[in-house]
């Protein structure tokens, strides 16, 4: 038995849905867990399947050692802890209050 076409396209939509079309926030992380929250400044739609965030963090956000940035969705705000962590990537940044941070991230689902 195989997966008809109309199953896959099922399921790339409701995956979408789920993904991709619900990201709320992005989480930066240092070792001891959370620091701060952050929504997109735009959210740029690259495909049906593919969207490409930006988020900018000013001198006075974040200064610590970023280790971990996480995309936060399913009703998550800007209050630490809120919503559903989505997808995560591992970083070390060493941010002082004399820098900004511009960070690109683009998802696609396959």
């Amino acid at each position: 038995m195989s997966v008809t076409n109309n199953a896959i396209a099922l399921i790339l939509t409701a995956t979408i849905a789920k993904t991709i079309d619900n990201i709320d926030v992005l989480s930066i992380s240092n070792v001891g867990g959370e620091v701060l929250r952050k929504e997109p400044q735009s959210i740029e739609t690259l495909s049906a399947t593919k969207k490409k965030f930006t988020f900018y963090l000013t001198e006075a956000e974040a200064n610590t050692t970023i280790t971990k940035f996480s995309l936060y969705g399913e009703s998550a705000t800007t209050t630490l802890g809120t919503g559903t962590e989505l997808v995560t990537q591992v970083v070390s940044i060493i941010k002082t209050n004399t820098q900004s941070l511009l960070i690109y991230w683009t998802l696609e689902v396959v």
